[in-house]
């Protein structure tokens, strides 16, 4: 008993270490801080919902085949049209009634103590919803640098106000796409491989390109005004996202990012992978340390989501 209460202080401390850094520490949030709340918010759920709309009947044996982006792709080309957005659009009907709960706010709360960006890959608002926020279509306090796009709102955040930078202040961003755009929504293979497009575009091409912004020590660059700045420029922390294979964009921005810092090594952040003490993690540890992520393991999804760091 001596030996868990120790190994479950250590734990704690080291959580509360990462959240208190007074440098500012940016979230990527995935769906599990949603799955904590309501255990029928998975992904796989929504989409087997989905495949039973449109009478398309998978074994378990044949969706272990696919990922969860292929399994979109394939319910998208079996239908007679070839306009994915209502797909998309199903999929956000389904969250709609979803609602935040206590630890929602909390994490809101320590956000905002910490003027921290958040960047969330879920589509739905209840981050947004748990604070006293609005809509903002486009970063910046003077005109945009990149025209708003509704299928790329990569400009558009929830916060209480405008920011110039979305690095240092709080914000919430929807890297993934956001339920009021339906069109944004990025759910399968093929819309990562156009997110991946864009984004590569932005980083590596141009005067204005993030690899310019980094050699040049320029003032900003394309993706400035955008969740991409402070997902390359933050020390992050990544909680409820279980960073699985079928991640492909948000793995392939990593492996960038992780490239630059060693390119430019005074531009290296940190970041730390918080998930439960699962014998499973010894395998993929290997990959998350070659991205300098640090695994972060708790007991339970209990001690991230209502531990005392929230709250400090």
């Amino acid at each position: 008993m001596a030996a868990t209460m120790a190994k479950n202080g250590q734990y704690m401390n080291t959580l509360v270490s990462i959240l208190s850094r007074q440098s500012g520490v940016a979230l990527l949030v995935g769906n599990g801080i949603n799955r904590f709340a309501n255990q029928n918010s998975s992904w796989e759920d929504l989409l087997a919902t989905i495949s039973r709309r449109l009478e398309i009947d998978l074994s378990q044996d044949e969706l272990l085949e696919m990922s969860n982006t292929e399994f979109f792709d394939i319910l998208d080309i079996s239908r007679q049209s070839s306009d994915s957005t209502y797909l998309k659009q199903l999929f956000c009907d389904l969250m709609r009634h979803w609602m935040p709960g206590a630890h929602h706010s909390r994490l809101i709360g320590w956000a905002q103590r910490y003027a921290s960006p958040i960047m969330t890959v879920n589509f739905d608002e209840n981050l947004s919803r748990s604070a006293s926020t609005k809509f903002i279509l486009t970063c910046g306090l003077a005109p945009p640098k990149v025209g708003f796009s509704s299928y790329y709102p990569w400009q558009s955040f929830f916060g209480p106000e405008n920011v110039e930078n979305p690095a240092e202040a709080f914000g919430i961003w929807h890297p993934h796409g956001m339920l009021r755009y339906s069109r944004s929504i990025r759910l399968g293979l093929r819309d990562y491989m156009g997110s991946v497009q864009r984004a590569r575009s932005w980083i590596y091409h141009g005067e204005n390109s993030l690899v310019r912004y980094f050699k040049q020590d320029k003032q900003s660059w394309r993706g400035f005004q955008t969740w991409l700045h402070p997902l390359f420029t933050c020390d992050i922390a990544l909680v409820g996202f279980g960073f699985g294979k079928d991640e492909t964009f948000l793995r392939w921005l990593f492996l960038e990012r992780a490239r630059l810092h060693k390119q430019f090594p005074l531009r290296a952040r940190r970041a730390w992978f918080v998930t439960v003490d699962d014998a499973r993690n010894r395998h993929r540890e290997p990959f998350l340390t070659r991205l300098g992520i640090q695994m972060v393991e708790l007991k339970s999804h209990q001690h991230i989501y209502e531990s005392e760091a929230w709250d400090k």
